[in-house]
C-alpha cells in the first residue's frame, strides 16, 4: 500500500472486515469494502481527515509480589490493555474480549497470588502498543526491569472471554514440558475440554520474549461469537464460559513449577 500512487482506492473484500493500528501514513486512500455492499450505479461521497501523532505516549505498567523461596527468580504473567480506540468521532472499538478480558484476569491472578505467595516472584506486565506492533513488549525487552534470565517461565494472556471449547497454547511445540504438564494437570482435574497447541506466532507479546531466550506461551480461549477487531468485541458478548477453569489451571500450574 505505501507504492500506490496517490489517489483513492475500492477494495473489495470478501467476509469479515477487521480494522487494525497503523504507525505511519500514506499518500493514498484506500477503502476496503464488503463485496456484498459495494455500490451498483450510486454515487457515495466520502470526507476523510486523519492526523499522525508522534508524540503520543503510552506506557507499560508493572507490578510484582515477591516469592518466598527464590526471590530473585520470577514467574511472569502478561497481558495487553490497549485496543483499537476509535474510528472518527462516533465509531468505538470497544475491545472487550481483545484484551479487557485478558487484563481483568491477569488482575484477578494478581489478586491470588498476592493472598497466595509462591516459591517465586510472580510479576505482572500490562503491555501497552500490542496492536501497533508489540511496541510495549518490544520496548521491555530491550529495557527490562530486571534481567530477563530470572525469568523461569512467562506466560501471556490475551482473548479470554470464553473458553467453551477450551485453550490454545501457542509456542507449545517449542515449550513442550509447560504444555505437556498443563495437559497433566488437566485430565486429572478435568478443568477444560482440551487444551490445544501451535507452534510460535509473532501474534502477540510473548513473541519478543521468545525472541530473547526467555521460555514463554502465549494462551487464549476457544470460544464465543468471533467478534474481532469490530465494533460488537462488547462485554455482553462475552459468557465467561470455563474461563473461572481457565484460571485454576494456571494457578495450578505455577504452584506446581
Amino acid at each position: 500500500m505505501q507504492q500506490l500512487p496517490r489517489g483513492c482506492y475500492i477494495i473489495p473484500q470478501t467476509g469479515k472486515l477487521i480494522w487494525t493500528v497503523a504507525t505511519d501514513t500514506m499518500s493514498s486512500t484506500v477503502f476496503y469494502v464488503a463485496d456484498t455492499s459495494l455500490p451498483k450505479g450510486k454515487k457515495v461521497e466520502v470526507t476523510v481527515q486523519n492526523k499522525l501523532d508522534k508524540k503520543a505516549v503510552s506506557k507499560n505498567v508493572l507490578g510484582f509480589i515477591p516469592g518466598n523461596l527464590v526471590p530473585d527468580s520470577f514467574i511472569v504473567f502478561t497481558a495487553h490493555y490497549d485496543h483499537l480506540g476509535k474510528m472518527g468521532s462516533r465509531t468505538v472499538f470497544p475491545g472487550a474480549n481483545d484484551n479487557a478480558s485478558g487484563t481483568s484476569f491477569m488482575l484477578a491472578l494478581a489478586k491470588y497470588f498476592k493472598e497466595h505467595p509462591q516459591k517465586y516472584s510472580i510479576a505482572f506486565i500490562a503491555f501497552s502498543g500490542e496492536e501497533a506492533g508489540l511496541l510495549g513488549s518490544r520496548y521491555y525487552v530491550e529495557h527490562p526491569i530486571f534481567p530477563l534470565g530470572k525469568i523461569k517461565f512467562l506466560l501471556n494472556i490475551d482473548l479470554m472471554g470464553d473458553a467453551t471449547d477450551g485453550i490454545t497454547v501457542v509456542n507449545a511445540i517449542e515449550q513442550k514440558d509447560a504444555y505437556e504438564r498443563l495437559n497433566s494437570i488437566n485430565t486429572s482435574k478435568e478443568y477444560l475440554p482440551k487444551i490445544n497447541s501451535r507452534d510460535n506466532s509473532r501474534n502477540s507479546d510473548h513473541y519478543p520474549f521468545t525472541q530473547s531466550g526467555v521460555p514463554a506461551v502465549f494462551i487464549y480461549a476457544n470460544g464465543g461469537k468471533g467478534y474481532y477487531h469490530d465494533v460488537f468485541d462488547k462485554p455482553k458478548e462475552l459468557s465467561l464460559n470455563n474461563i473461572p477453569q481457565v484460571f485454576l489451571l494456571l494457578t495450578d500450574f505455577v504452584s506446581s513449577l
